[in-house]
């Protein structure tokens, strides 16, 4: 087991190749993690070409990509597909069973991952830090370890940790979120704000969720509350944004719902039917105007937008619009 957490029991023993095939046929290709909870989906059997994919990666937890190695492979999708029919504690189990015959890093990260989706980041980290241990280079463990030190609160840790996954090739949604909300913890407003951006445009599904974290970065000091609401009218005006009406009223929500919870925030903008695509657009922009509202980050931001307009009418314009009285 990893350090600290709860033991996990199976009431089964470990499954062998009749139950992993029939757990096999229940699945649509490709061993994901259901996008809700208690889903389970029913299709035909694996074609050959999603029986490659099924044993390159596997996700655990719902959140962590494990990339197996040779020795592992078998038991990551015996665990893979235990987890994905909602056997996470006979996943666990047969993880278990699999590290007591030796320790490797595939078989850590799936057991961390599975651990932080049950509620133990602290077995999770543990577990993370002997991944990285054993394969320094390895940039899928340092995400799993920073991601876990910042659900832990160890902003600082986590940052080490997420900086190393991205220096070594990791640039998923995930990383650039952890690392987002790592610094908000450290009060750096303009370089989560960008790391929230990246996150974003990494994403495919579910934008709402990145503007709620943009909004209360937002209004997380009242001295930023006004120049960020400021950079934003002046950015949408100069691009000419076009607007539904939803979106118009989400916009004059937002002066509503400075001071309101994360969850009030949520539930506000789930009230309005707003098209995904203008949820992204108003994140975006937002984003932006924290980056230039804040020291840290206004200088280089204000150089990049001025470097992306190729007009000189335009880029003069534009200069003038990121100049606050």
């Amino acid at each position: 087991m990893g350090t600290g957490g709860t033991r996990f029991r199976s009431t089964i023993g470990k499954p062998g190749p009749a139950t992993i095939a029939l757990v096999a046929l229940a699945l649509t290709p490709g061993c994901r993690a259901s996008p809700e909870p208690g889903e389970i989906r029913v299709g035909l059997a694996p074609s050959p070409e999603a029986l490659v994919e099924l044993e390159s990666h596997h996700r655990f937890g719902r959140w962590l990509e494990v990339r197996p190695e040779p020795r592992s492979r078998a038991a990551l999708m015996d665990a893979c597909l235990l987890e994905q029919v909602g056997s996470a504690e006979e996943a666990m189990t047969l993880l278990d069973e699999e590290l007591r015959r030796g320790a490797c890093p595939s078989l850590l990260e799936a057991r961390g991952a599975l651990y932080v989706a049950a509620g133990y980041p602290r077995a999770a980290a543990g577990d993370f830090q002997e991944a990285t241990r054993l394969a320094p280079e390895r940039a899928s463990s340092w995400y799993a370890l920073g991601h876990a030190y910042q659900l832990l609160g160890l902003a600082r840790q986590a940052l080490e940790a997420l900086d190393r996954a991205e220096t070594l090739g990791e640039h998923q949604p995930g990383l650039f979120l952890a690392r987002a909300r790592a610094l908000r913890s450290l009060e750096r407003a303009g370089a989560a704000a960008r790391d929230f951006a990246a996150a974003l445009e990494g994403a495919t599904a579910h934008p709402e969720e990145i503007l709620v974290e943009a909004v209360m970065l937002a209004g997380s000091q009242p001295e930023r509350v006004q120049p960020v609401e400021l950079y934003r009218e002046r950015l949408e005006t100069f691009r000419g944004t076009s607007l539904s009406d939803d979106a118009w009223l989400l916009r004059a929500l937002l002066k509503e719902l400075r001071g309101s919870s994360q969850q009030e925030v949520r539930i506000a903008f789930r009230a309005l039917d707003v098209a995904p695509a203008e949820l992204a657009q108003l994140a975006r922009v937002v984003l932006v105007a924290i980056q230039l509202a804040d020291p840290e980050t206004a200088a280089s931001t204000r150089a990049a937008l001025l470097e992306r307009e190729p007009d000189a009418d335009r880029r003069f314009r534009l200069e003038r619009c990121l100049t606050l009285p």
